[in-house]
């Protein structure tokens, strides 16, 4: 066989790679075979060259763009995804992980916000009843058959005395604390709220017509209650906080000028509206809850109007501390 000549001007030991070769036919773009790295733009500024990229997606992105993580730096958009799945998580209540307590602090405040007001109207810090506020405002089961509805509420942000208050408070924040961690804000607050009344419709049912009523005892004790109950459903060590409610309760009928009447309303809704929250499964967890929320507001309100209509109705209290007749 004969090896057929190259064309003229061609070594016959040329080609690709060896000198003489004409090499491709196809254009080459400036830097294709340089060995220089392609450089390539932010994915969020595309006017941006970087060579940094997301050590999660791999995204490229310009320092501005990237944070510090616990390895290598994120993008904007890992980042945004992390804190949206962060904030996704929730306990077995529904509220969401690690939310500091803050309803508690505000009760606790605007009690002692109104009682400083009473206290500057009543002179004094022992006897509140020189006080306006305090007069319309404390629960009067008659007086309140005669329309005033709104004392079943505001009596429970009334107090007695600077020792009344003290007591409750304290109390508040040891037991307030730890079932707002449990149940998450808006659930602790319908706790306290709902056991306040419940305890006010308990003296409405119970208590002597004309004997005002005034003390967050009623909404602390659903709190306690409450607390119990998630101790309960959690199985932490009971023994504590059992002997603390025990010995309330055993002091509720055996101090006179307590109302056990008010304690015992509130811990009851305290407990059962608590258990809703704490034990309804997860696939029907808010319609349960909801709904028994609702519901304990409504036998609420039942109990009050039913008692409304066996007591004498009083229309308010003179400055004199005499029940005025609505006729």
């Amino acid at each position: 066989m004969t090896t057929p000549m190259p064309p003229a001007g061609q070594d016959p030991q040329s080609g690709p790679g060896q000198p003489g070769y004409p090499g491709p036919s196809y254009p080459v773009q400036p830097g294709q075979y340089s060995g220089q790295p392609r450089q390539e733009m932010c994915a969020f500024h595309p006017d941006r060259a970087t060579g940094l990229h997301c050590t999660r997606c791999g995204r490229p992105a310009c320092p501005e763009c990237l944070t510090q993580a616990s390895v290598g730096f994120h993008c904007r958009a890992c980042v945004a995804e992390g804190q949206a799945a962060q904030r996704s998580v929730r306990t077995v209540t529904g509220a969401p992980v690690g939310q500091r307590p803050i309803v508690t602090f505000v009760l606790i405040g605007l009690n002692v916000l109104v009682f400083l007001i009473t206290a500057i109207q009543a002179k004094s810090g022992v006897d509140m009843t020189g006080s306006v506020v305090f007069r319309d405002g404390s629960l009067v089961p008659a007086v309140v058959a005669g329309g005033q509805w709104w004392r079943l509420l505001s009596s429970g942000f009334l107090h007695l005395s600077v020792i009344h208050i003290g007591l409750n408070m304290l109390s508040l924040y040891f037991v307030g604390v730890g079932l707002e961690r449990i149940l998450g804000r808006s659930r602790f607050l319908a706790v306290y709220l709902l056991s306040l009344l419940g305890g006010a419709a308990a003296v409405m049912l119970l208590s002597e017509q004309f004997a005002p009523v005034a003390g967050a005892s009623g909404a602390i004790f659903g709190v306690l209650g409450g607390l119990a109950v998630a101790f309960k459903r959690f199985k932490y060590d009971m023994r504590q906080l059992l002997f603390v409610l025990a010995l309330n309760l055993f002091l509720s009928f055996q101090v006179s000028g307590i109302s056990w009447q008010g304690h015992i309303g509130g811990l009851v809704v305290g407990a059962v509206v608590t258990a809703a929250f704490v034990y309804a499964p997860q696939s029907r967890r808010t319609q349960i809850q909801v709904g028994t929320v609702v519901l304990v507001f409504v036998l609420i309100v039942l109990v009050v109007i039913v008692r409304d209509t066996q007591l004498t109705h009083y229309c308010g209290i003179d400055p004199a501390g005499y029940f005025v007749d609505c006729t």
